[in-house]
């Protein structure tokens, strides 16, 4: 299955996970990888709509890689969102070139589950913006991949996160 990483992580170079498992994607057939912070910088208006949305058409797999941005999707995530997604491409009259794909959310949070459970609130809820996005283009949301405890995380258990990506990535 064709898959594309869209990827967004402000502090990319100090993050031992994400780059871990960009790495490993890295080696699993037919994966494309776009680094929207690579790419871009921070000046959402340089985003290549045009190049963005062909890589998206070119893929059945759509994956978002992101860390937790306080509590959210990093900033250059939700632009991208907010204008590859275009009405009369991706919705609206004439926009169906997402339905049918199948979109993955892969996010690494810093902190062990239990930080993210204050009052109640799951992590996962906090996602349900961009899940439901996905769903309103048509996309087939899968259950998403949350990796916890980023931040203490052994050598070992960084292995174990890599070896869950790289299978995720090779199903179909």
């Amino acid at each position: 299955m064709k898959t594309l990483i869209v990827f967004s992580h402000s502090y990319y170079q100090q993050s031992r996970i994400n780059r871990s498992m960009l790495e490993t994607a890295n080696t699993v057939p037919d994966v494309t990888i776009r680094n929207l912070d690579g790419l871009y910088g921070t000046d959402f208006s340089e985003i290549d709509v045009e190049t963005e949305q062909k890589q998206l058409s070119e893929n059945n797999r759509i994956v978002f890689q992101a860390p937790v941005f306080w509590f959210n999707v990093p900033p250059m995530l939700k632009a991208y969102m907010d204008r590859v997604f275009a009405h009369g491409w991706a919705y609206g009259s004439g926009g169906h070139a997402l339905a049918g794909k199948q979109f993955q959310l892969v996010i690494s949070a810093g902190s062990p589950q239990d930080k993210y459970r204050k009052g109640g609130l799951m992590l996962e809820e906090l996602f349900k913006p961009v899940l439901t996005s996905a769903a309103f283009v048509g996309m087939v949301v899968q259950q998403p991949m949350i990796t916890y405890g980023c931040m203490g995380m052994t050598e070992e258990n960084l292995r174990q996160v890599c070896q869950n990506y790289k299978k995720l990535l090779q199903s179909n």
